[in-house]
């Protein structure tokens, strides 16, 4: 057996989607697919991988990515995604770990800008007035001129950023580090974010949950927006006390809101923001594009090219 072979387990139920990219470029790696949770314990158990490859996903519970990354081989994980958050208990001293922030960030960042070109432009309403047959035209201020504020500059941040600026808005960044490479207008740091708020005309969260960002825009924060600001939540539901959220657009102190996370996903089929006629719900789908596991694969075979030849690993997550 050559000396390269490597032995790798992939977490993820529908193997043809990338089986093709990763056997035609390693020929010589003993790739293994975990295409259900009952098959995750014993392929590790089989083969103990060097290698995991773990696309999480509501199919697979976290436990699953867990048990993968802990296995007694494993010296590198890659995860299919940005968070990392449901591999929190990983030792980083002995595991490295890689995930696929930027992969999907332009797309993000597309939708996050179609969010605001829709509600900006009136097409909600339209929408609405469609179904009722009505013919009226609704005036709307152009976004150019106005104003985004993006929390978290990030590989998604900041191409939600870019975006605005090229359709003329004026963009404000609050982010954890004060940097003067971000393209924004002017920067803030986290905790000053209530000066920002004011100025606002929308907010986009781009924040990764942690302890520090649990309910990180909270109630206080709602209400220091700007009266009318509509607001973006595209991270993950956590970072947003969803309570404080519905209270401020039933006060209708916010104009609306877009949705694509939330702290239970599936949203129950009671919660109130599935009855907002304000409120734009979206499955967790904002980066879904039609073939992003294969994305995150082509980012795992260079990183393998890599890790066989002893380079350094793209999107190595820090261990502090």
């Amino acid at each position: 057996m050559p000396k390269h072979t490597k032995k790798v387990l992939i977490v993820w139920d529908r193997p043809d989607d990338f089986r093709d990219l990763l056997s035609r470029r390693f020929p010589c790696v003993n790739f293994e697919y975990a295409a259900s949770v009952e098959t995750v314990h014993a392929a590790l158990e089989r083969m103990n991988p060097e290698i995991v490859f773990s696309i999480k996903h509501e199919r697979f519970p976290i436990e699953c990515h867990r048990l993968a990354a802990a296995g007694p081989g494993v010296s590198w994980v890659q995860i299919g995604g940005s968070g990392y958050e449901h591999l929190s208990g990983v030792d980083l001293s002995r595991v490295v770990l890689t995930n696929a922030a930027g992969v999907l960030a332009p797309y993000l960042a597309e939708t996050v800008t179609g969010a605001m070109l829709a509600w900006n432009g009136n097409l909600f309403r339209y929408r609405d007035q469609q179904r009722e047959r009505l013919w009226r035209q609704i005036p709307f201020s152009p976004l150019r001129d106005k104003t985004l504020l993006v929390v978290g500059l990030g590989a998604i941040g900041n191409c939600v950023a870019a975006n605005a600026k090229s359709l003329g808005m004026r963009v404000l960044g609050a982010n954890r580090s004060v940097r003067s490479d971000l393209r924004v207008d002017a920067l803030y740091a986290l905790d000053a974010l209530e000066e920002a708020l004011p100025e606002a005309d929308y907010v986009s969260v781009h924040l990764r949950l942690t302890e520090d960002t649990l309910h990180f825009v909270n109630r206080p924060l709602f209400q220091a927006m700007k009266p009318g600001a509509f607001f973006i939540n595209t991270s993950r539901g956590a970072v947003v006390d969803n309570q404080a959220l519905v209270e401020s657009l039933r006060a209708r102190r916010l104009s609306g809101a877009y949705l694509d996370v939330f702290e239970e996903e599936p949203l129950p089929p009671g919660h109130p923001f599935w009855n907002m006629d304000k409120v734009l719900v979206t499955p967790h789908a904002a980066d879904s594009v039609v073939d992003w596991p294969r994305r995150f694969a082509r980012l795992f075979a260079d990183n393998l090219d890599r890790w066989i030849a002893g380079e350094p690993l793209l999107n190595r997550v820090a261990s502090d």
